[in-house]
């Protein structure tokens, strides 16, 4: 009787850890099919530049005619 009870008791833990591990298994095959799904819908174009000047070659990535520096003449 106690063996039979172990071998039922042994059964339900293989039978847990069996469904945890395809749970878990299902879930990271979820995410990397998200991935690449999300990766191949990527935007159409490149984003535009928020700062033209620093487009520009040689740019400094300030506006022109500015130095960065107050000037003021009282």
């Amino acid at each position: 009787m106690i063996e039979r009870l172990r071998e039922l008791i042994g059964a339900v833990s293989f039978h847990r850890g069996l469904a945890l591990g395809a749970l878990v298994g299902s879930a990271i095959a979820g995410s990397t099919i998200w991935a690449r799904i999300r990766d191949a819908r990527g935007p159409a174009e490149p984003a535009p530049e928020l700062d033209p000047a620093a487009a520009q070659p040689g740019g400094s990535g300030a506006a022109p005619g500015t130095s960065g520096t107050a000037t003021t003449t009282d």
